[in-house]
């Protein structure tokens, strides 16, 4: 059974699951999407891992069951925090380790920034989906104009997301926005059970915080900073991905000098779930030459 860890930073609760226990290699922690939650990553998500070392799911802020506090400002809603609180949460849940953070989409987003932010706390990234600049485009480019159209469109947001709460089935639907192969989607076993794993935490989501997260993201861009990143990097992307544009993974991979970049053909938004041989290879040979230069230095946050 999976093990929770609630920790608690500058007024913001966070979550992280243990999803599988090896305390003698490197940790590795996975970052969700938006609107998603830690139980997005399921044990065949999280298998090409499981042989590095213990495996945690960290919530993203203000996602189920993670908690803004109260009164929290969009504005202040920064990738500075974001990695602050991801950072944070690591040192809290594995001490003075560093970790392989692994992200899809948001997450990738999120690791990029903890990487860039306190590369103390990170020995390397694998992004998938994962971006630089946040404006989207295709159906969740159509939310944030939304949310920027005054109260009527907050509105409309908030129906749309309740409405994929109403039962499995609709939200099964949902999912087919992110994607490009529809079938291979809808054949892939493990849909089905990220389907059930996440729908719960859909119906509890905090939509106010997704609004700030909806209404700040169109302006954040770190591309100016990837430079910064120096740690082995994985960036995955799907060449048909409606979500996220396969130019940014390119735009990542010209930045960060340690960056190797893997185009997977044919696929949107889930590589693993549209392309999965595609997407193990792409994996598991990042990892064969990753896990040879990770050294399991202390680091400290403040400093």
């Amino acid at each position: 059974m999976d093990k929770s860890l609630e920790i608690e930073i500058e007024g913001h609760r966070l979550t992280a699951v243990l999803t599988h226990s090896d305390n003698s290699g490197i940790p590795v922690f996975f970052l969700h999407g938006i609107t998603g939650s830690p139980y997005f990553w399921t044990p065949e998500l999280t298998s090409p891992f499981q042989h590095l070392g213990s495996c945690y799911s960290l919530s993203l802020p203000g996602h189920f069951p993670a908690v803004l506090p109260r009164g929290f400002p969009a504005a202040c809603l920064t990738p500075e925090l974001i990695a602050r609180l991801i950072a944070g949460a690591i040192q809290k849940t594995v001490g003075n380790r560093k970790v392989l953070l692994v992200g899809h989409s948001t997450g990738g987003f999120a690791a990029l920034s903890t990487a860039i932010y306190y590369p103390e706390a990170v020995a390397g990234i694998i992004s998938i989906a994962g971006f630089c600049r946040g404006q989207w485009t295709g159906a969740l480019g159509l939310m944030q104009w939304l949310v920027r159209q005054g109260s009527i469109g907050r509105a409309v947001f908030k129906k749309t997301y309740r409405l994929g709460g109403v039962n499995r089935a609709i939200f099964r639907m949902f999912w087919h926005v992110y994607v490009n192969d529809h079938m291979a989607l809808s054949r892939h076993p493990g849909f089905a059970t990220v389907v059930n794993t996440t729908f719960p935490g859909l119906q509890k989501l905090d939509l106010d915080a997704m609004l700030s997260y909806f209404t700040v993201m169109p302006q954040i861009d770190i591309t100016p900073c990837l430079s910064k990143i120096t740690i082995p990097t994985c960036l995955i992307a799907g060449d048909k991905d409606p979500i996220v544009p396969p130019k940014q993974s390119a735009i990542m991979a010209e930045k960060i000098t340690t960056a190797r970049r893997v185009v997977v053909k044919g696929a949107g938004h889930l590589t693993f779930f549209e392309r999965p041989m595609e997407y193990r290879r792409a994996i598991d040979s990042w990892l064969t030459e990753f896990q040879p230069l990770y050294s399991n230095y202390p680091f400290n946050i403040s400093s």
